[in-house]
């Protein structure tokens, strides 16, 4: 992989795509307190996996095809 591949690459865990600059703007939105910027963090990572069980399809799941009960909705 090229120096140009990684940096520009989907990968969102890089240290390379977060700035100082960024660390600094969250520390500041939570008064500096790191303790308390890590639990917010912390929680809208729980919140994005539990949203992305309801984003994925169910269409077909672990190898067979996933039927709907009658009347319910898909949301």
């Amino acid at each position: 992989m090229t120096q140009e591949t990684r940096q520009t690459g989907p990968s969102l865990l890089s240290s390379e795509r977060i700035s100082d600059r960024e660390i600094d703007d969250v520390l500041l939105e939570f008064d500096n307190n790191p303790r308390e910027a890590i639990r917010n963090l912390l929680h809208d990572l729980d919140i994005l996996a539990r949203d992305r069980d309801h984003a994925v399809s169910f269409g077909y799941v672990r190898g067979a095809v996933w039927q709907r009960k009658a009347g319910h909705s898909s949301r």
